[in-house]
């Protein structure tokens, strides 16, 4: 057991950052309002230079009283992130911790160690220059008055204080999951450096840089970017633009009289350039995310840390693990390579946490890798006798009405505008896609269980595999239609218990 202790003193600058928004927002709006409003009437202005006599324009008193009022309320705002500081206590008693939190409207929350599923500890890098961590428990448990969203407790300690806090719950969670060590007395384990099995190098990050870079987000982000700058700055856009104007209009007349072979010649080379710029990004965005990538495993426990800037630490029981979930792109697929996440009660609850086992290793080890980690999940996917007529519903039905689809936007820029072999090419190369998409759909899914884990895999580019545990499972539906019916085919839909209220998995495969 320890004694109350109230979290480091910088956890009320990172409170009142989480107000800095509507700070700047809302009392922003009122502040200007009120300054209009100052500036337009001359007997205040009048009166402010009487009183404090100093000779200012009315500009200068709007600008004046905007600021005063933004550092009223942000003084405001910070002597209640202090006195919310000052009134937040942990402790623990006996199995239990305490948290507790509030001076006049008090909460107090009791967490069983035993049923805290995840301990996250956090570093930005505000939190690594001054030395303190920011600490996550959560035990995954749902209100009935609203869904869950947040950790139970979530504050920031000093690095020392927030690893012996997490190394007091685990071994007292030991201990109690434990009646024959319980009597022995001991309550605490040394802390130590856990023995990492897995290591990421700078190999693994280069590769996870090539094989997931998004090409087509950095051209959209691009193009974000323009509009974004237009809307600041319209006058200098079309100042811009009648510069530009005369290129256009050479470029727009190069092209009408240019070969279809070279204009795409030219978007080929485009894209290969934005494709070298994107990946150089994701290797460098990889390699500072998923430095010193390392994974444990400690008895009943899976240690995952990594990071340079932003360090992340968790701590995931290994009995709250429910699922694992196994992705590759069509990138990754050609290379034999898969990353590997894991379905955690307790951790995932929020948009940005993603319980990361493997950032990218080779699909031939996976077994291997996980027999040291999490032997539990450990299997072969054997794909079941497929009826030949799922043939149909993934690869021929689908073809033919995209076939179609094509087919008629080609007719149709014919009409328009007489033949057009830009539009044919484009057409035949998205058609070829869909049809290598549809067939990696129909030799990539398949569904297979055994006692422990039950396997579901899909997709077509982007092949997405879950290895779920067998008592994780809450339901397996099977649907069908009249015409999967007649070609004895249905669409297993697989629910299993997670972080979030709904996670149901579903893989389209036959049945006989």
């Amino acid at each position: 057991m320890f004694e109350k202790r109230r979290c480091h003193f910088t956890h009320i600058f990172e409170l009142f950052a989480r107000y800095i928004y509507a700070i700047i927002v809302i009392t922003a709006s009122i502040a200007f309002n009120m300054a209009g409003s100052i500036a337009s009437d001359k007997e205040i202005v009048e009166d402010v230079k009487e009183a404090s006599g100093f000779v200012m324009s009315a500009d200068a008193l709007a600008v004046l009283a905007v600021v005063g009022v933004l550092l009223l309320v942000s003084l405001i705002m910070l002597l209640y992130c202090a006195f919310k500081w000052r009134y937040t206590f942990v402790s623990a008693e006996e199995n239990t911790l305490i948290y507790e939190s509030g001076k006049f409207i008090k909460k107090r929350v009791a967490i069983p160690f035993e049923k805290i599923n995840t301990i996250d500890m956090g570093r930005n890098i505000f939190e690594r220059i001054v030395g303190t961590c920011r600490l996550k428990i959560d035990t995954g448990a749902y209100s009935n008055r609203q869904e869950k969203n947040n950790a139970e407790m979530n504050l920031v300690f000093s690095l020392k204080e927030a690893d012996e806090i997490r190394s007091f719950i685990l071994s007292r969670a030991e201990l109690d999951s434990r009646a024959e060590d319980a009597e022995s007395g001991k309550n605490t384990v040394a802390v130590r450096e856990p023995d990492w099995v897995i290591k990421a190098g700078i190999g693994d990050f280069v590769l996870y840089g090539l094989t997931s870079s998004s090409v087509w987000k950095l051209f959209w982000i691009l193009i974000a970017g323009i509009f974004f700058v237009a809307e600041l700055a319209q006058g200098f856009m079309d100042q811009a633009l009648e510069l530009i104007m005369p290129y256009v209009e050479w470029t727009t007349d190069f092209v009408s009289r240019t070969n279809v072979i070279l204009i795409l010649l030219g978007m080929l080379i485009f894209f290969l350039i934005t494709a070298l710029i994107s990946d150089v990004w994701t290797v460098v965005w990889a390699a500072i995310r998923f430095y010193d990538f390392r994974v444990a495993r400690e008895g009943r426990n899976v240690i995952v840390r990594y990071g340079l800037i932003t360090v992340k630490n968790y701590t995931l029981q290994v009995r709250n693990i429910h699922a694992l979930i196994i992705k590759q792109n069509v990138f990754q697929q050609l290379l034999g390579r898969c990353s590997v996440e894991a379905v955690c009660m307790g951790f995932g609850d929020e948009k940005t946490e993603t319980a990361l086992l493997l950032p990218i290793i080779r699909t031939g080890d996976l077994n291997r890798l996980l027999g040291v980690i999490l032997p539990e999940y450990v299997t072969e996917m054997n794909s079941h006798p497929k009826n030949k007529a799922g043939i149909y519903y993934h690869i021929v039905k689908p073809v033919i009405i995209w076939g179609a689809i094509f087919a008629g936007g080609c007719l149709a820029a014919k009409y328009a505008s007489g033949v057009s072999p830009l539009v044919n090419s484009l057409a035949i190369v998205l058609f070829l896609a869909v049809v290598v998409s549809r067939v990696l759909s129909y030799k990539n899914t398949m569904i297979d269980w055994n006692e422990r884990v039950v396997s579901v895999q899909r997709g077509g580019f982007k092949k997405v595999a879950y290895r779920i545990r067998t008592d994780a499972v809450q339901e397996v539906q099977l649907k069908t239609n009249v015409i999967k019916k007649h070609f004895g085919i249905g669409s297993y839909y697989v629910h299993f218990h997670g972080p979030r209220m709904n996670n149901n998995k579903q893989a389209d495969c036959s049945h006989g």
